[in-house]
C-alpha cells in the first residue's frame, strides 16, 4: 500500500503541474482536485505542500535557479521544476520532514513522473540546496563563519572600510549590513586585512557572518591593447595570519606611501599645492591611496568631488596617475591561494578583450567572477553569468561600498545568496 505521505507528494506534484500549465488554475481549484482524488489525510497533506510551495514560490525559484548553475528554471521540464520546488520546500520550510526523506521522495517522484535522467538531475540540485542551507558545516575552520540556515539569506561580498580607502570604521560595517537585511558580509579592503578582527567581533554581536577578504591591484596587457590595464583580484575566506599574505601586504602599503608622494609631487608641478604628509595623515593606520589624495584636494577647494579628482587628475590615463607596484594577475591569484582564499576577478571590464583574457586567468587559478555589481546592467550580468558557466567559475556579487568616497553606493545594493557563498567557501577549501 502506498504511504499517505508518498500519495500526498504525488498528488501535490500533479496539482503544481496543473498550476504551471494552466494560467486560470486557482488555489481553490487545486484544493478541490486533491480532495476529489485522495482520502482526507492524504489530501490535507497535499494541500499543505501545495500552499507552502506557492507561498514561497519566489524564494524557492530563486534558490533553484542559482543552484542549478547550467540550467534556466524556465527551460526545465515542468515535472522536474515542480519536483525541485517540492523538495526544496520540504528541506527548507518543513522541519518535520527529515532531510533524507525529502531527498529520497523527490528522487522517487523524478523516477516515476519524469525522464530517465531526471533522478540524477534532481538529486544533484537538491543535494547542493541541502548542503548549503541545512547541513551543519563539516569543517571547524570556517574563518569567522556564522552559518545560517535561512533560505532567504543574502551576503554582500565587496565592502571597504577606513582600514583602506573607505570612510566607515570596520566595526561599524556589520551593523549597517544587518540593517540592510544581510546575513553575510565580506570585508575586502585594498592591500589590508587590518580591519577584519574588529569587523568579525562586531559581526558576531549582530549575528551575521563575516567573510575575511582582501582586494589586490594587478596589471595586465589585454589582447588588442597597447597599454596595461588594472585588474582587481579579491581573495575571499583568506587566512589573515598567513605569513605570505601579511608580509606582502606590508610591502604593498609601503609602496602606497611612495605612490602618494609621487602623485602629490606631480600635482604640485601642475600648481596644486598639497603635501604628501597632509595626505598621509588622513590614513595613518590605513592602506593610504588615491581617495585620500582626493579628499585633501576637495577640502582645499581644487575639485568638487571625488569623481572630478579622478576624472581630471589622478585616474588612469590622467596627468598625475601613478601605477602601484606592478603585480601581475597571476601573482595576485597565487598570493590569495597561498593564504587559502578563493580568488575573484572584481568588476571585470566588459569588453571582448577581458573575456579573452579570463581563460588565462583561469589557468592561473582564478576561481570566481564578480557578476553582481552596481555598474553592471542586466545584460552585463547575463553575459558574465554565461562566462562563469563556460569556465566553471563561482559567482560573487557586492556593492564596492566605500562610504563617503562613493556616496551613491549602499551596502547590500548587490549581493548573492548563501548558495553562492557556500560554493565560494567550498572553493576556498573550507568544505569537503
Amino acid at each position: 500500500m502506498v504511504r499517505i505521505e508518498t500519495q500526498a507528494r504525488e498528488l501535490a506534484l500533479k496539482a503544481l503541474y496543473q498550476y504551471d500549465m494552466v494560467e486560470t488554475c486557482s488555489l481553490d481549484g487545486l484544493r478541490t482536485f486533491c480532495r476529489e482524488n485522495a482520502r482526507a489525510e492524504a489530501a490535507d497533506l497535499a494541500i499543505e505542500l501545495i500552499e507552502g510551495c506557492l507561498e514561497h514560490k519566489e524564494t524557492l525559484d530563486d534558490i533553484i535557479r542559482r543552484t542549478a548553475e547550467h540550467w534556466e528554471l524556465e527551460r526545465m521540464a515542468i515535472s522536474d521544476r515542480n519536483i525541485l520546488r517540492l523538495g526544496t520546500f520540504e528541506l527548507l520550510f518543513r522541519p518535520q520532514t527529515p532531510p533524507k526523506v525529502a531527498l529520497n521522495e523527490a528522487i522517487e517522484l523524478a523516477r516515476k513522473y519524469s525522464t530517465e535522467n531526471s533522478p540524477t538531475f534532481v538529486n544533484g540540485i537538491l543535494d547542493r540546496v541541502y548542503t548549503a542551507h541545512v547541513k551543519s558545516p563539516p569543517s571547524e575552520d570556517l574563518r569567522g563563519s556564522a552559518q545560517t540556515q535561512d533560505p532567504q539569506a543574502r551576503a554582500e561580498l565587496h565592502v571597504h572600510s577606513s582600514a583602506s580607502d573607505g570612510s566607515v570604521a570596520p566595526a561599524e560595517l556589520p551593523a549597517m549590513a544587518a540593517r540592510a537585511g544581510l546575513s553575510g558580509l565580506a570585508l575586502t579592503d585594498h592591500d589590508s586585512v587590518e580591519g577584519v578582527a574588529a569587523a568579525r567581533l562586531a559581526a558576531e554581536a549582530v549575528g551575521i557572518e563575516l567573510v575575511p577578504g582582501v582586494e589586490l591591484t594587478s596589471y595586465a596587457r589585454l589582447p588588442g591593447r597597447s597599454e596595461q590595464t588594472e585588474l582587481h583580484i579579491a581573495g575571499l575566506f583568506v587566512d589573515c595570519e598567513s605569513p605570505d599574505l601579511t608580509d606582502k601586504l606590508r610591502q604593498l602599503r609601503s609602496v602606497r606611501v611612495e605612490r602618494v608622494k609621487e602623485i602629490t609631487r606631480r600635482l604640485r608641478e601642475m600648481g596644486i599645492e598639497i603635501e604628501s604628509e597632509q595626505v598621509l595623515q588622513r590614513g595613518p593606520d590605513a592602506a593610504v591611496g588615491r581617495v585620500h589624495v582626493a579628499q585633501e584636494m576637495i577640502e582645499r577647494g581644487y575639485c568638487r568631488d571625488v569623481a572630478e579628482v579622478f576624472g581630471r587628475y589622478i585616474g588612469e590615463g590622467c596627468p598625475a596617475y601613478v601605477l602601484k607596484e606592478k603585480m601581475t594577475p597571476a601573482e595576485a591569484i597565487e598570493l590569495v591561494r597561498s593564504a587559502r582564499g578563493c580568488a575573484v576577478l572584481c568588476h571585470p571590464d566588459l569588453t571582448s578583450a577581458i573575456e579573452e583574457y579570463i581563460e588565462e586567468l583561469v589557468r592561473d587559478g582564478l576561481e570566481a567572477l564578480e557578476v553582481y555589481y552596481p555598474r553592471h546592467t542586466p545584460r552585463d550580468k547575463e553575459r558574465l553569468l554565461a562566462t562563469a558557466r563556460r569556465f566553471d567559475l563561482a559567482v560573487t556579487g557586492g556593492s564596492d561600498f566605500h562610504g563617503a568616497a562613493k556616496p551613491n553606493i549602499n551596502i547590500g545594493q548587490e549581493s548573492v545568496s548563501f548558495v553562492e557563498l557556500h560554493e565560494l567557501r567550498r572553493r576556498a577549501g573550507l568544505l569537503v
